[in-house]
């Protein structure tokens, strides 16, 4: 009898960024349901939003058409 090993991978929930001294500077979500991805700076305000075409501020202005969400937790700082 021969066994079956099926490996499924996901996109982490939550992936946590750091600085280059290892400090957190924030974290981006995966909202699994909505395909979403939320950006929250050290303090868990949202900042920014991706939703597979643009990227957005916590404030709804689009600031790019590929998700910069990274990019807006350094600029946070």
């Amino acid at each position: 009898m021969h066994a079956v090993a099926a490996e499924v991978q996901q996109v982490p929930a939550r992936q946590v960024l750091r600085d280059a001294r290892g400090i957190g500077i924030g974290v981006i979500e995966h909202q699994r349901l909505t395909g979403k991805f939320i950006a929250r700076n050290k303090h868990g305000i949202v900042i920014g939003s991706f939703d597979g075409h643009v990227t957005r501020t916590a404030s709804g202005r689009i600031v790019a058409k590929t998700n910069v969400l990274p990019a807006l937790l350094l600029l946070e700082r």
